[in-house]
């Protein structure tokens, strides 16, 4: 009877500290968890991932990869393991044997989280061509309810945008949205694709539907607070000018149709901004909108327009470049108070 008693009572206390050692664990409670250690000896293989997990949190890879090993060594051969050790691994900066891990991982299961670390590694060799075929393996193989599968959207279309193969990049978009309407980001990558293929009237449609998303609240933080949306950019000399478009339509004079920034040459730096505003039309053959540009000081109005909100971003760019280049003085200006 005593035995069986002492048998109960070490199941019945090992069930308790296996559930506490899951329980840091889903609380995210790393440090107290790594405090465990000396007992990790009686861990199961799930619970010695978990300590392994708490290691890398706390930053410390050289014990995580140790407690990942044991738990492969105690029978949790799970693909997760595999990741873990090789994330530890590019942190590392052990790349070759981080890859071997991954792809370990990802022969089992082909979770777009993997996919995305190894373009992390492929990235930070410079690899180009072996960062092509991973994004459009994991974009064949993971799964679209994946948040991870977005992030890998993402890298591949900016992927070929950076490489100037522009219709790659607008396929690599409209692809992903077809499945995934409500991904926002997606359509400002593809509009920006669009304009600069200068394919305006394609790109103005799928803003039309960012300004109903818009409208009904749907948009993100920054997008609601700021009101506007990058539509294009292009290069003045070694700058590149970015191209916000306002989703309300501007009524009143001084309201703005877009909002351009110059960036600085290191590209940390806003060092110009314009507005396309609305203005006081006299005559018929007025513009309806000029271009302005705000410093810190005042408001600048220049000498050139546009008759109506039809204008183009070829036009616009063609103008800021003319305002840039300083083929036109300021028509006026007033200072702030």
């Amino acid at each position: 009877m005593t035995k069986l008693f002492v048998t109960i009572l070490i199941v019945f206390s090992s069930a308790v500290f296996a559930q506490k050692v899951e329980k840091l664990f889903n609380e995210e409670k790393f440090k107290e968890l790594t405090g465990l250690e000396n007992e990790s000896p009686s861990f199961t293989g799930e619970e010695l991932y978990y300590l392994g997990f708490a290691f890398f949190r706390e930053e410390n890879d050289d014990k995580a990869i140790e407690y990942y090993n044991k738990a492969l060594k105690k029978g949790f051969d799970n693909a997760l393991v595999y990741y873990h050790i090789g994330l530890s691994q590019m942190y590392q900066k052990k790349y070759d044997e981080a890859l071997k891990n991954i792809n370990t991982g990802l022969e089992s299961d082909p979770l777009a989280e993997f996919y995305y670390e190894k373009l992390r590694i492929y990235s930070i060799r410079e690899d180009s061509v072996n960062q092509e075929k991973t994004f459009l393996e994991a974009l064949q193989k993971s799964s679209q309810k994946d948040n991870w599968y977005v992030k890998i959207v993402l890298f591949a279309g900016s992927f070929y945008y950076t490489q100037k193969e522009y219709a790659k990049s607008e396929k690599i978009y409209k692809e992903a949205l077809a499945s995934l309407p409500k991904e926002y980001e997606l359509y400002t990558k593809l509009i920006k694709s669009l304009n600069v293929q200068n394919k305006f009237s394609e790109a103005d449609s799928y803003f039309e539907k960012m300004r109903t998303f818009y409208e009904n609240k749907e948009l993100p933080e920054d997008e609601m607070k700021f009101k506007n949306l990058n539509v294009d950019q292009f290069n003045w000399k070694n700058q590149v000018v970015n191209i916000h478009k306002y989703f309300e339509k501007p009524k009143e004079m001084l309201q703005p149709l877009y909002v351009l920034y110059l960036i600085n040459e290191k590209g940390d730096k806003v060092e110009r901004k314009f507005k396309i505003e609305k203005t006081v039309q006299i005559e018929k053959t007025d513009p309806q909108f000029v271009i302005c540009e705000e410093t810190k000081s005042g408001h600048s109005t220049y000498p050139i327009g546009f008759k109506d909100a039809s204008f183009t971003l070829e036009d616009l760019r063609k103008e800021i470049t003319d305002v840039l280049n300083n083929k036109y003085r300021v028509a006026a200006s007033f200072e702030h108070n």
